[in-house]
């Protein structure tokens, strides 16, 4: 038996009704979704950055890594947390910070993969396909800095 349309529910493929299609919103729902995760990591993080990277120091004790490079990762982390999820709020600069935040994960993933902590490192593949979505359709992005200031060029360069 065949489904067919009725007028509650358009065809597939139909345009949406409202200023954004179905994909522009789902692109902006989950910006804003992972903006607030990763920009949250960070501005939790970085009115202590000692007391963070102490944390991790002693999470990787057992770890390959030396410890001095363990320290200086952990202190950096919160603010490029921080600044990777402000710029997915405001996509600023979309593109670049979205690549950035993937890099991120990836080096996320080897540190934990090191320590053998296999459920994080299962968390990291969730954090991995957000990136990977947002970054294949970011020409769906809609409200961003990046639009508005592209949208001035174009007002003053006719």
């Amino acid at each position: 038996m065949t489904s067919r349309p009725t007028e509650a529910s358009p065809p597939r493929g139909a345009a949406s009704t409202g200023p954004w299609e179905d994909r522009q919103l789902a692109h902006g729902v989950l910006r804003l979704i992972l903006g607030i995760n990763i920009g949250l990591h960070g501005l939790t993080r970085v009115g202590a950055p000692g007391a963070f990277a102490d944390g991790i120091v002693k999470n990787f004790a057992d770890s390959p890594l030396p410890e001095w490079s363990v320290r200086a990762y952990a202190l950096g982390l919160p603010f490029v947390e921080l600044a990777v999820g402000v710029g997915i709020l405001l996509g600023l600069r979309l593109r670049w910070v979205l690549t950035l935040g993937a890099l991120l994960m990836s080096t996320l993933t080897f540190g934990e993969s090191l320590r053998q902590q296999w459920s994080t490192v299962g968390l990291h593949l969730s954090y991995a396909l957000a990136y990977y979505i947002l970054l294949a359709r970011a020409a769906d992005a809609r409200l961003t800095v990046d639009g508005w200031l592209a949208s001035r060029r174009g007002a003053t360069n006719p």
